[in-house]
């Protein structure tokens, strides 16, 4: 045989175990039984309920709850003016003789200081307290034409923060602008008592 013959044949020898060897490889990763194979989970499960739903039954409810639930009816919405003021300031002022309002805005953390000093003044002059938000139109509106036949120009304003002290049925005593302490607030609510 001849030289070129030979390498023929080795290359022929070596090409066929090659792919032999390439075939084998390729055939163990691959199996014919149904348990190698991955499950491949999708990246947004869906779940069908159709046929839960037809199969199952809904469950009967109890009759406690349901009655429990009627006798919790929320309660009725109060109106937001009464007798021409704020409706916190109207029900504030028929149960005490004395009113401390604290005017805020709600996204000022001066307002929120001053507000709970004016509400630990009203509290040490055993006073009522109501907070109103003067950026609320429901609100404003009302108070602007409860405060027009102020005695000034300033208490007809509504700048935040201040603080007002009624007297009952619905006077305005005095209009404490700007920050206020509680000592004051507790002072100008004693002397709205004692002015009575």
């Amino acid at each position: 045989m001849s030289q070129r013959v030979r390498m023929f044949a080795v290359a022929g020898v070596v090409a066929v175990l090659a792919l032999g060897g390439g075939l084998l490889f390729l055939s163990r990763g691959q199996s014919s039984t149904p348990a190698a194979v991955k499950q491949i989970k999708p990246l947004h499960p869906v779940t069908h309920h159709q046929h839960a739903r037809a199969t199952t039954k809904p469950k009967p409810k109890a009759k406690a709850k349901t009655t429990a639930k009627r006798k919790a009816a929320p309660a009725k919405k109060l109106p937001a003016v009464i007798d021409g003021m704020p409706a916190a300031l109207a029900l504030a002022l028929r149960s005490n003789s004395v009113v401390v309002v604290t005017l805020y805005a709600p996204d000022s953390s001066v307002d929120a200081m001053a507000r709970d000093e004016a509400r630990q003044g009203a509290a040490a002059a055993g006073a009522g307290f109501v907070a109103l938000d003067v950026s609320n139109e429901k609100v404003a509106a009302p108070l602007t034409s409860l405060l027009t036949g102020g005695a000034t120009a300033a208490d007809r304003v509504l700048d935040d923060p201040a603080v007002l002290v009624f007297q009952a049925p619905r006077t305005l005593f005095v209009r404490l602008n700007g920050w206020t302490d509680r000592d004051t607030v507790a002072q100008a609510a004693t002397n709205a008592e004692s002015a009575q």
